[in-house]
């Protein structure tokens, strides 16, 4: 995806399902979320696209009002509509997706290992925090392991993204020197579990058998 000069809010008539879609797409922190020509059908992606999403705006011609620099939309995030998907049952591990994030490729490969290890049915890597946020939005695995030290987005704000989206998700962050902010900030945004650097089976073991599977009820 180009460099963005601007960013406007969707057009929320433009994102139609099973239609593809009119122009990239991002969070307004530039996070990318979906591509131009993509066709979605999911309820919840196009919801969250239709009230949350951005697209970006070129240089040549005359920009639309609501046209602002990037910084300005990042800092309007917050402010934006809230997007709560709809929930979903948590499947036990050996059927289970794990997303994991780490900046540092040894931290990465190392965890996604043992997982497998202790019976996830499937990994997916994402190298920094932009990533995990894309990967989770297009996947929506049940299971999500943060590094809380990436650069631009930390594993706090990836958190904090998806709690809002899915509260029922279970996600640990791992550091090797989580302060107590870290940790009270943290568990305002409902997170689940802390893992400590370095990392052993028998610690993930420990944070595994917090993670359960969740069904939803008859109501």
């Amino acid at each position: 995806m180009a460099v963005i000069a601007l960013m406007a809010p969707v057009v929320a008539t433009d994102i139609v399902a099973g239609e593809p879609l009119p122009y990239h797409i991002y969070l307004a922190n530039g996070v990318p979320l979906a591509n131009r020509g993509q066709i979605l059908t999911d309820p919840d992606q196009l919801e969250i696209l239709r009230c949350q999403g951005w697209r970006g705006v070129s240089e040549e011609g005359v920009p639309p009002a609501d046209a602002i620099p990037p910084d300005e939309a990042a800092l309007r995030m917050d402010r934006q509509a809230p997007v709560r998907c709809q929930p979903q049952a948590r499947p036990v591990l050996s059927e289970a997706t794990g997303l994991v994030a780490d900046d540092m490729p040894l931290s990465l490969k190392l965890l996604s290992r043992l997982l497998r290890e202790q019976g996830v049915h499937r990994i997916v890597a994402a190298e920094n925090g932009r990533q995990a946020v894309g990967q989770f939005f297009r996947q929506r695995p049940p299971l999500v392991f943060l590094d809380i030290d990436m650069p631009g987005l930390d594993g706090i704000d990836v958190l904090k993204q998806i709690k809002s989206w899915s509260p029922e998700t279970f996600v640990c962050l791992v550091s090797g020197n989580a302060t107590m902010v870290n940790v009270k900030v943290a568990k305002t945004y409902g997170v689940d579990a802390f893992l400590v650097k370095p990392i052993s089976g028998l610690n993930l073991q420990r944070v595994l058998s917090l993670y359960g599977p969740l069904t939803l009820s008859a109501d």
